[in-house]
Order: structure tokens, then sequence, then C-alpha cells
């Protein structure tokens, strides 16, 4: 999947703590944390951790695994949660 870059900078200067190597697992992130008020983006979340979690594997100095599980774990507990509120709304009418 070559949407994710690597972004080579001096790690002398400190900004290779700034600057996103792993934009999937970023995306999941952010993803997962917006599907928390819009149950529409748990989906996107698991994929993108996912894809991102398996590109930090193949390029460990992009990191971003911690970001990748964070889109993951809270993208799958957000859809859990978007599902049972529909299952509920759906049987009491």
């Amino acid at each position: 999947m070559g949407s994710a870059q690597t972004v080579a900078v001096d790690d002398s200067s400190g900004l290779g703590i700034l600057i996103p190597r792993n934009t999937l697992a970023l995306w999941a992130y952010y993803l997962g944390i917006f599907s928390l008020l819009c149950g529409i983006t748990a989906i996107p979340a698991l994929i993108t951790g996912i894809l991102g979690l398996r590109y930090a594997k193949q390029h460990p100095e992009a990191r971003g695994a911690i970001h990748a599980w964070v889109g993951i774990i809270i993208g799958g507990i957000a859809l859990l949660l978007f599902l049972f509120i529909l299952i509920i709304s759906i049987l009491h009418g």
C-alpha cells in the first residue's frame, strides 16, 4: 500500500517525533477518536489501523504501532457500541 510514506528528518533537530512517518496509523488514531462521536468512522478506523500496523511491522523506522492499536481498539469499541445502540433502537421502535 503506497499511501504511507517515510519522511527523512535529521534526528538531532528533535523534529523526528513531530513529523508523522506512518500516515495510515495516524489516520486510524484520529478516525478512532472521532468514531466515539460519530460511529460511521469506526470501520475506516479499523481498516486503516490494520494497514498502519502492517506498515509499522514492515518499516520499523516509521513507528506508529501505538497509533494504529489505539485506532483499532477505539474503533472496535465504537463499532460495538454503535451496533448495540442500533439493535436496541430497532427492537424498541
